[in-house]
């Protein structure tokens, strides 16, 4: 999975994101680890991938760090953000 790069633009602000969904007029905001998961998503990426390389990042367990990545991944879907 990766993210839509149609119709997006991004700004980084103090390590958050604002993710600006220029097709639906709308937008999204981010946390560090959010933005972290985002530009992850700029490439293809598996859901492991995803929960691996936060668990590392932040040093926090899989579970925890599969809990976040899929409520991020929702998001994006439900805000049409995925490719």
């Amino acid at each position: 999975m990766r993210m839509r790069s149609e119709g997006l633009s991004w700004q980084e602000i103090d390590g958050e994101l604002v993710i600006l969904d220029l097709t639906h007029a709308a937008y999204l905001t981010t946390n560090r680890s959010g933005a972290f998961l985002a530009k992850r998503l700029q490439q293809e990426s598996s859901r492991q991938q995803l929960v691996d390389a936060l668990a590392t990042e932040y040093e926090i367990g899989e579970d925890r760090a599969g809990t976040d990545v899929d409520v991020f991944l929702a998001t994006l879907a439900e805000k049409r953000l995925l490719a």
